[in-house]
């Protein structure tokens, strides 16, 4: 875990509250691993208070520059929006455990729900080379990242719960249907919880592995202030620092 002043390169609005932000940092960007996430301080004032937990979406090491897609929702991530090029973000990270990559010859679901698809291009990027991808994106109504995905991607399945763009309706419902002629090895999925829950579900009917990149509400970001403590089969665990990726297997999913 390192603590990094990060010179912001770009920050841009990309479809409705949905912004993309490239900040410059060497070490951040050596460490950084698919799944992981950073801790934001969105202005250099006293307030707000806390940082915000940002996933790390992907890494450009060449150019030494990681790459974070983020949701409007808040003051912080407003103030975040409003950031220029150039100023300077007091960064945490790389925090977090990531998804586990080291395989090979396998078929792969990505399935990404909203701001839950940012997540899977560095992951998809890094399996594609030894395995088969098959990335699944549900949205509300606007979509993004399409094009990112089709770089690494075997096919790309796209829903909108409007049907404004691909299949009218949920993700899932899109995977469930395709699972019947397709075969999977494994599944990484990042989103909503209850898209999760489902994807966990459809992952242990079928005796097929699965990651999940779990969202919760983050305070410190290191495990000391217990905030994002979730219910695991082995006990309270906590998505800060025992996550964000978990087993789905291993996940007592709230009703």
């Amino acid at each position: 875990m390192l603590i990094e002043n990060c010179r912001v390169k770009k920050n841009e609005k990309i479809i409705e509250d949905i912004y993309k932000m490239e900040i410059i940092n060497e070490q951040i960007t050596k460490l950084g691993k698919a799944g992981q996430f950073l801790q934001i301080k969105v202005n250099n004032q006293d307030t707000p208070l806390l940082r915000r937990p940002i996933s790390i979406n992907e890494i450009k090491i060449d150019e030494k520059v990681i790459v974070i897609y983020y949701k409007v929702i808040g003051k912080g991530t407003k103030l975040l929006s409003e950031v220029k090029s150039g100023e300077i973000l007091n960064v945490i990270g790389p925090l977090g455990t990531g998804f586990e990559t080291n395989y090979e010859e396998k078929s792969i679901a990505l399935i990404g729900g909203g701001i839950g698809v940012a997540p899977l291009i560095e992951l998809g990027k890094r399996l594609s080379d030894r395995n088969k991808v098959y990335s699944y994106l549900g949205f509300a109504d606007n979509t993004y990242l399409e094009e990112e995905f089709k770089k690494f991607s075997t096919s790309i399945g796209v829903s909108t719960v409007s049907g404004r763009v691909g299949y009218k309706g949920l993700v899932v419902d899109i995977f469930k249907n395709e699972l019947i002629d397709k075969k999977i090895d494994l599944i990484f999925a990042c989103g909503p919880n209850p898209m999760l829950r489902e994807i966990a579900e459809i992952a242990k009917l079928n005796n097929i592995e699965c990651q999940v990149s779990l969202e919760e509400r983050m305070a410190c970001g290191f495990g000391a202030c217990l905030g994002c403590s979730i219910k695991t089969i082995h006990g309270m665990k906590k998505v800060c620092s025992d996550g964000p990726v978990f087993w789905s297997s291993e996940v007592i999913f709230n009703d």
